[in-house]
């Protein structure tokens, strides 16, 4: 038998596991196999035949990504030949930079899946150090909240005016499938990422996440500081700093005096004085300027750039890292295979074929919530944690309740933030009220009050902001429960009554109570604390949003007023 019209997920199927290295047979078993447990041939991709793979296979086998010695023009006989997979094209030429955007058919359509009425996020910069031109990658998040990139941005650097117009081109590309699509929400990794592009583009929040910084930091605390309690000075002084600066209560003269403190630490300290004084500014603005994305997103986005280093920078021969050709050949091939097979629910039965490269599995904080509070012991500024699959090990972390700990585990010692310390970030919270809470929660907190404290001449505006507070508080506490344990949400609460004791003295009543305002975000990043984190940007923007909706309020206040009143009273 011949499979002539195999449909295209099959067909991915076959093809990504060729790439990642299975066999030929092994594949045809599997089929055969799935076959005979639903009782013989019932659609025409049960008509997969061996020859079909094997011609598959001998295919993959013999291509080859140089297809000329020039560079520049193996790249543009890629272009032609992959139209389909390209959503932006800018050619080596003297005035305008290389720009090469890359979008397979299955990751538009995670885009359009998991990125409407979503968060999506950029790795700004991966690989600057060791690829010809690094990479852009756009990601989205999965039911599991893990990383999937639904674009690959090739160039020398993206500045505001490049940045425009493959942002342009991606976003029509997915309308173009589906005109309804909205994100709810935009995270940068990068100071000086082209935010005002960015709004006006997708037309959303935008968000702040500090993980490239953490990483960079506490791996070369790790490589410079050579013991322990080093480290976990270095990182406790470097923490505390942070959390000064994202409360708003310092500036990026803190790390000065830092710096003097740190006189056992020479190494570190020549370090941060020549890569991160000079822009150190930069960041600390974007920490105050902008709301915070949660401690799960920064943990998705760690985890994507560890897949991305073992399944992209692991030539033999580094040469290649030094040709344009080679790069988008392997991203459009192994490195999407690998990715697609992350998301293919079969993907245990090729378990013994699963080699470094095919690292998956959930990000540190989904499995800091598989950890039991019992298997945690805190003993001063330490504390133990008894590893979930060998009861025998035991991860020691130091500063507990800080996410700048130190862990024994071999996770936080390549730079990431471990599953160990998140779980303790969130035991020390729920045993201890003087704990902070996470600056991301603080910001969200704070907006709130924000919100509510509007000049009196409008108070249209006074009212809208009102009935959002009380909209987004209502939502979190139904989906999350999240307990009100500190001054901070005991003063919102305050703002709040407040703010309805006025409606009713005045008689005018608050509009948008069915949190309309949030731009449709998915009820389910509201499930869980670090997902309410999140919440933060959406209320924050609503207001450089408000001037634009007052017209619209307007009109809708006559007919919403008897049912907000009823929910203000509420």
């Amino acid at each position: 038998m011949f499979a002539p019209y195999i449909s295209e997920d099959l067909r991915l199927r076959v093809v990504s596991l060729l790439h990642v290295g299975v066999s030929v047979e092994t594949i045809m078993q599997r089929h055969n196999e799935s076959v005979e447990k639903q009782g013989g041939v019932s659609n025409r991709d049960d008509l997969l035949t061996h020859r079909y793979v094997r011609r598959l296979e001998r295919s993959i086998r013999r291509s080859t990504y140089e297809v000329d010695e020039d560079d520049d023009v193996s790249v543009g006989m890629w272009v032609e030949s992959h139209q389909s997979n390209v959503f932006f094209y800018q050619g080596f030429s003297g005035e305008e930079p290389f720009t090469l955007g890359v979008q397979t058919e299955w990751q538009l359509q995670q885009m359009i899946r998991f990125g409407n009425c979503r968060l999506m996020a950029s790795d700004s910069r991966f690989g600057t150090n060791k690829l010809k031109y690094p990479i852009h990658s756009i990601v989205v998040f999965d039911s599991e909240n893990k990383a999937i990139p639904v674009a690959w941005i090739i160039a020398p650097r993206v500045s505001s005016g490049d940045a425009y117009r493959w942002m342009r081109a991606l976003c029509n590309r997915v309308h173009a499938k589906d005109p309804l699509w909205k994100v709810a929400g935009f995270i940068v990794d990068d100071p000086f990422a082209d935010i005002v592009t960015i709004r006006d583009v997708f037309q959303c929040p935008v968000l702040f996440s500090f993980w490239r910084v953490r990483h960079a930091w506490h791996k070369n605390i790790i490589k410079r500081c050579p013991d322990t309690e080093t480290r976990v000075e270095v990182s406790r002084q470097l923490g505390q700093a942070i959390d000064k600066i994202s409360r708003r209560q310092g500036t990026a003269t803190l790390f000065e005096s830092l710096l003097e403190d740190l006189v056992d630490s020479p190494e570190f300290v020549e370090y941060f004085r020549a890569v991160w004084s000079p822009r150190i500014g930069a960041w600390t603005s974007a920490l105050q300027t902008l709301p915070l994305a949660s401690q799960e997103i920064c943990a998705a986005m760690e985890l994507y750039h560890y897949q991305m280093k073992c399944r992209l920078l692991n030539e033999r021969d580094s040469e290649a890292y030094q040709r344009t050709d080679w790069l988008v050949d392997k991203l459009g091939t192994k490195v999407h295979s690998y990715f697609w097979l992350d998301e293919y629910t079969g993907k245990d039965d090729f378990a013994r074929y699963w080699k470094e490269e095919w690292v998956s599995g959930l990000t540190s904080f989904r499995k800091a919530l598989g950890i039991p509070d019992s298997d945690v012991v805190i003993s001063g500024t330490s504390a133990k944690v008894t590893d979930t699959c060998d009861g025998n090990e035991v991860h020691v972390v130091w500063s507990p309740s800080s996410s700048f700990g130190v862990c024994s585990c071999s996770w936080a010692e390549k730079g990431y933030i471990c599953q160990h310390m998140i779980k303790l970030a969130q035991v020390c919270r729920g045993r201890n009220r003087t704990v902070k809470e996470s600056a991301s929660l603080l910001q969200y907190y704070q907006t709130l009050v924000d919100l509510l404290h509007c000049p009196p001449r409008d108070s249209l505006f006074r009212d809208y902001a009102a009935s959002l507070a009380v909209s987004v508080e209502k939502q979190i506490n139904a989906l999350g429960d999240l307990p009100k344990r500190d001054a901070s949400e005991g003063a919102v609460q305050k703002e709040v009554g407040e703010i309805e004791r006025s409606s009713d003295e005045s008689g005018v009543v608050a509009t948008d109570l069915d949190g309309e305002g949030l731009m449709g975000m998915d009820p389910s990043l509201c499930s869980t604390k670090a997902g309410a984190e999140d919440v933060t940007s959406t209320v924050q923007n609503e207001t450089d949003m408000a001037t634009e909706n007052h017209e619209r309020a307007a009109k809708r206040l006559k007919l919403c007023s008897t049912r907000a009143s009823e929910c203000v009273d509420e």
